[in-house]
């Protein structure tokens, strides 16, 4: 199966406050399900690099999957998200 460009929205809010957002993921899969499991994972990554005072990886190509921008004391709402392909 060809991988196509996706776009993952995934709301976030900010612990004990009402302030709501989106954190978007981009990259390569084969389908919606495979493009949340790419950005879940590269959140996760991100998150256990920052937590071990380590620089988050940054993606080497636009098509990688990454996670820039992680804002301490944010949930990312992963039931919630929703993703869609995008044109490249």
């Amino acid at each position: 199966m060809e991988q196509v460009m996706w776009e993952v929205d995934v709301p976030i809010e900010r612990v004990g406050t009402s302030e709501r957002g989106v954190h978007v993921f981009t990259g390569l899969a084969e389908s919606g399900r495979e493009a949340r499991q790419a950005a879940q994972r590269a959140w996760e990554t991100a998150l256990l690099h920052a937590l071990a005072g380590r620089d988050v990886p940054a993606a080497t190509h636009r098509t990688d999957w990454s996670a820039r921008g992680l804002r301490p004391g944010w949930n990312l709402r992963w039931d919630q998200a929703e993703h869609k392909g995008i044109d490249r």
